[in-house]
């Protein structure tokens, strides 16, 4: 992770929200995931539960077109913004870390949330954040993940790492045999001095590593994410210390669930004209157009499926990018 060189900058572009980063990153997450995938043995690879990101069937729904909006052209005009229609067309996501369609949706969402975890406090702190690799030698892998983390948290303490987050990787890549094996350590985001945490870990045995450099904070946390441990019923990205739920809150970025011209609820609709104002219509938008040829989907009584469309603002920029 780079930062500003002269000290008179500020890290605004080492710490920005995700919507403000390169939409190339999640690109290169997708490029990192297929070649680390292709003849390998990804998909089956285990250790005590977890498994890698990517491998799982999708649902017969993820990646499908739907576009939403507000029909309601009358009261639109009324409003004076013109007899328009707001669109909002996307692919549905079931934002599962499991699935081979949705995962880059899924790490997009959690690097974006993370990313602005660290940002806050940073704005608190004034500090750079760390990135360190704590590793488990090699006589203590065959023990519990949970008492592995266990004595992590407590090595942390004596490191005096005020606090951060952490993910587990279960697994690393030996470039020569082309294939994943079992070598558990956890990668640490967060804030302290690298030299005391050092000098904790030596004394247990454990040893660590300052990760190499990345872009930015988001660039970071979506690598990590791209090969972290999978497991139901655990997260992939977990908070301790000064960052931790208890102790730092962080707005919640809005749900785009409703239009910004009249405030009103969106629902399914559909165009029925020979020419699409969205050309082309397969792919991500949002805005006003001419309301004439738009209509609301009817449907018999049905189940929503659980997995519905509610991004955050920085995420649905992310994904825009991704599908164009």
């Amino acid at each position: 992770m780079s930062i500003q060189k002269n000290k008179n900058q500020t890290l605004d572009s080492f710490l920005c929200p995700a919507s403000k980063q390169s939409n190339s990153t999640l690109q290169n997450v997708a490029d990192f995931v297929s070649e680390h995938k292709f003849l390998t043995n990804w998909m089956d690879i285990e250790y005590q539960g977890w498994t890698l990101p990517a491998t799982h069937e999708p649902h017969d729904w993820c990646g499908l077109w739907k576009t939403i909006g507000c029909n309601r052209t009358d009261l639109h005009e009324k409003l004076g913004k013109g007899r328009l229609t707001y669109v909002k067309q996307f692919r549905r996501s079931c934002y599962r870390a499991k699935c081979k369609s949705c995962y880059t949706n899924w790490i997009a969402r959690q690097a974006n949330v993370s990313t602005r975890r660290v940002e806050a406090y940073f704005e608190k702190l004034k500090q750079r954040p760390i990135h360190l690799i704590l590793a488990v030698p090699e006589s203590q892998r065959s023990l519990p993940v949970k008492l592995l983390r266990q004595r992590m948290s407590h090595i942390l303490k004596i490191g005096n790492i005020k606090g951060g987050s952490v993910v587990f990787h279960p697994f690393r890549f030996s470039k020569t045999q082309h294939r994943w094996y079992a070598s558990p350590h956890f990668h640490l985001v967060g804030f302290g001095k690298s030299s005391d945490i050092k000098n904790a870990f030596g004394r247990y045995g454990w040893y660590v590593k300052e990760a190499g450099e990345r872009e930015s904070v988001f660039q970071t946390f979506c690598y990590l994410l791209s090969h972290c441990g999978v497991q139901k019923g655990y997260q992939a990205v977990t908070w301790f210390g000064s960052l931790s739920y208890s102790k730092l809150h962080v707005e919640k970025e809005p749900r785009i669930t409703k239009c910004p011209l009249c405030n009103g609820e969106f629902e399914e609709i559909y165009y029925e004209e020979w020419i699409h104002p969205i050309i082309p219509p397969d792919k991500h938008f949002e805005g006003a157009v001419d309301g004439e040829g738009w209509h609301k989907v009817f449907t018999g009584e049905y189940e929503e499926p659980k997995y519905e469309y509610a991004p955050t603002r920085d995420l649905d920029e992310l994904l825009k990018g991704l599908a164009n």
